[in-house]
């Protein structure tokens, strides 16, 4: 009887997660055929490479304070309103120390990525903001409180979308519309979570430098993963502008957008995934480790079978999007089988989460990257945006291989189970 009401918590956490996170992103994406004509290949382009720029500042302000808050709920509860109050108050040191050097290197940035002065400065603004609401999105997850995830990540994107479509369709802003977009949505959204921690009673003035090590020693690690799985996800783009143009690199990424639904899809799967996974291996039973081996196989196929129908349904997609983009159908099958072996990593990864053996993790991602970039540099040239999509399949491929692997000595996981019988669950911790 408890085994199949964890089964179906997993599955009923995940419908909702998936719903929540498909209405989230299928707003921007049904707005595409919009966006697609009031903005240009070159638009796409520079706002690409912002996402890019935000994305590497992200885990450098946050030390990955949402992945350590999910740790600290699940061993040390008691104290995760310390935790929580000393990692933002921190992440917002990190914020306008970093806010201060991007205003020194602001001309050099705009030239490597032709985003305006004016806007680099939004940069550090917004990935706090960001970081606010993962923290606040983190504690709801291991709360298993999905709807309120759901209602708060929609609710969000609508206002930015609002905002997007009011100032590029009716006032005519070119990329910056969106860019604007981003950071008010944000800002407002992570007002709102700060309220609802504090009447959570998980923010106050706390600070705790014990905290400080622990978040330095959990999430700095971490950050040449993040950093490696940004770079696997924004180089492409960044050496597409240098090489081929912001055009070609605007065409890329609509292309990369489409294919990507499978990783909302994935992601979506993992945010009800990783606490199910923590609270299975805490009982330390054998039995939950055999299941938990289980959905991985059941799930690898899965979403292997999901990147084959988006590809067999993105000639239909891209009828609907605006001509100039048409040549990013092209790497809408290697883009989605890339981000499906991404899922797939995912789905091993949270073993060093649970252990907390994120410097294996990281040094396993920076490897990928530097593997990434260098299939970059030589297919790029050659290939295109086939060649920058080749690119990320082969390294999102290796990663998952190199991750699963390794995992195999953080955690005993009984993945030939089939052959296995009345394993002791000491055997397999």
């Amino acid at each position: 009887m408890q085994v199949n009401q964890q089964g179906n918590r997993l599955l009923k956490s995940m419908g909702i997660y998936t719903i929540s996170n498909v209405i989230n992103a299928a707003i921007p994406f049904l707005l595409l055929p919009i966006l697609t004509r009031y903005l240009t290949v070159e638009d796409y382009g520079k706002l690409s490479n912002f996402s890019a720029l935000l994305f590497f500042v992200i885990p450098i302000i946050g030390l990955n304070l949402m992945s350590a808050v999910q740790v600290v709920y699940v061993k040390n509860h008691s104290g995760l309103k310390r935790y929580v109050s000393t990692g933002l108050f921190f992440n917002l040191f990190l914020s306008l120390f970093l806010t201060i050097l991007f205003y020194f290197t602001r001309n050099s940035l705009s030239i490597a990525t032709e985003i305006p002065v004016d806007i680099i400065a939004l940069i550090c603004i917004y990935a706090f903001y960001n970081n606010v609401i993962e923290v606040l999105l983190a504690v709801w997850r291991m709360e298993e409180k999905a709807k309120e995830y759901g209602i708060f990540r929609i609710t969000r994107t609508c206002v930015e979308l609002g905002i997007a479509l009011t100032l590029i369709v009716i006032y005519r802003y070119d990329f910056r519309g969106s860019i604007y977009a981003i950071s008010y949505s944000y800002g407002i959204g992570a007002i709102m979570a700060l309220i609802i921690l504090f009447r959570k009673k998980l923010f106050g003035f706390e600070f705790s430098l014990k905290d400080i090590k622990h978040l330095l020693f959990f999430g700095g690690p971490l950050i040449p993963h993040v950093l490696g799985s940004v770079s696997i996800m924004y180089s492409d783009k960044l050496m597409l502008t240098h090489f081929i143009g912001v055009e070609t690199n605007g065409i890329y990424t609509v292309g990369f957008m489409i294919g990507q639904v499978i990783g909302l899809l994935q992601n979506s799967f993992n945010q009800a995934w990783v606490p199910w996974v923590f609270k299975s291996l805490k009982d330390k039973n054998s039995l939950n480790k055999v299941r938990i081996v289980k959905y991985t196989y059941i799930y690898f196929l899965l979403i292997l079978v999901l990147a084959v129908i988006l590809w067999l349904v993105s000639p239909l997609i891209y009828t609907m999007i605006g001509p100039s983009f048409y040549d990013g159908i092209a790497i809408v099958f290697w883009i989605a089988l890339g981000f499906a072996f991404n899922g797939m990593y995912k789905m091993v990864s949270v073993y060093f989460f649970y252990k907390e053996k994120t410097g294996v993790l990281g040094l396993l991602t920076f490897i990928t990257a530097i593997l990434n970039i260098i299939l970059n540099l030589l297919f790029i040239p050659e290939y295109g945006i086939e060649g920058a999509a080749y690119a990320t399949l082969i390294s999102m491929f290796i990663q998952f291989l190199a991750t699963w692997v390794m995992s195999s000595r953080i955690i005993k996981m009984p993945w030939l189970f089939f052959y296995q019988s009345n394993t002791p669950s000491n055997e397999l911790d």
